[in-house]
């Protein structure tokens, strides 16, 4: 392992400050134990920006590209209830940008959660019809349309559902710095788990570890149908990450790296923000076991993963494993506890 040419790759890059770094790194005993593998979990959703999560990293790194070209106003889309959209927001305000989301669902009564939330930083919201668990191909023109026609309107910067674009690679990249500082200049870690909705989150990972010549396995678990994601022409992070080394030049082939990411797409996953039976069930073991409070939506999906692997061999026994909390309230753990 040698950290040169990953710090080489990041240090040049325009990048703003949204987060509280680093986020805790802690083990996990009782459910790695459990699962006979040695657990920990890199805390993300103590990032520091809105109610924290995966969004930070990527956006220090997208809107310091947006200000060094000039933006004043940026513009995203995703569902009603995206943590993207409210924390990009949040991070505008920050800036003192001005921001416009296009949300696809169904306009409630009144808004909650995160949709709240959007409002109180005084985005312009756009709201679309949309099955968001599984978009027609009509739903995602509509959107577009809107999206593109805003671009134009406002002159504004476009950042896609979950800032996935090139210039977020380097987010989660950094992460891996930060992990190798926290472990005394060592990544202990066989395998990085996280869930994947988009893929930036996972491409910055494998980015990271392959800039750094770690040879660990990045596995990514989809939270969304292998219909939607067909029809979200959702790419494999190695396609982003693939992008990133043609942006910045990066000296990297992944041909010949030893780190490896492996893209799940589970058949039996029913959609975007549908809870399963195995979800709740994770998200209800770790916070007995261990006392931490998973989102229904994205990484108790991904812990029902690493128990199912776990428990198959896909995860090897004594194998070391860091899970990826990307963030996000659980809004259910209470409801599901009875």
């Amino acid at each position: 392992m040698t950290l040169d040419r990953l710090d080489a790759a990041l240090g040049p890059l325009p990048r703003v400050a949204l987060g509280t770094w680093p986020t805790p790194l802690v083990p996990l005993p009782r459910l790695g134990e459990a699962l006979g593998i040695d657990l920990w979990v890199k805390r993300d959703e103590c990032s520091g920006l809105a109610l924290g999560g995966n969004k930070a990293r990527k956006l220090e790194f997208v809107l310091g590209e947006a200000l060094a070209a000039g933006a004043r106003t940026i513009v995203t889309a995703g569902p009603l209830t995206s943590n993207h959209t409210m924390m990009t927001a949040a991070a505008a305000r920050r800036l003192g940008l001005d921001v416009h989301v296009v949300l696809g669902g169904d306009a409630p009564a009144q808004a909650t959660g995160n949709l709240a939330l959007t409002h109180l930083y005084g985005a312009h919201v756009h709201i679309t019809p949309m099955n968001t668990a599984d978009p027609s191909a009509a739903d995602l023109a509509t959107s577009r349309g809107l999206c593109e026609r805003i671009v134009r309107e406002t002159d504004g910067y476009w950042i896609p559902p979950g800032a996935t674009m090139p210039s977020s690679v380097p987010g989660y990249a950094a992460c891996v710095r930060e992990i190798v500082e926290q472990q005394a200049g060592r990544f202990p870690f066989d395998v990085v788990l996280v869930a994947y909705g988009t893929g930036s989150t996972s491409a910055g990972l494998y980015a990271g570890l392959a800039l750094a010549g770690i040879p660990a396995t990045v596995q990514a678990v989809a939270v969304s149908s292998r219909t939607a994601m067909d029809r979200f022409a959702a790419s494999p992070p190695a396609t982003l990450v693939q992008a990133a080394i043609e942006l910045y030049g990066w000296p990297l082939d992944l041909a010949q790296s030893t780190t490896r990411c492996v893209w799940e797409r589970p058949v039996d996953e029913p959609g975007y923000g549908i809870e399963t039976p195995a979800s709740q069930a994770a998200l209800l073991r770790v916070a007995r076991d261990e006392g931490y409070l998973l989102d229904p939506t994205y990484t108790a999906k991904a812990a029902a993963a690493l128990i199912a692997m776990a428990g198959d061999g896909r995860i090897a026994a004594g194998a070391r494993v860091l899970f990826m909390h990307t963030g996000g309230l659980s809004t259910t753990a209470a409801a599901q506890a009875h």
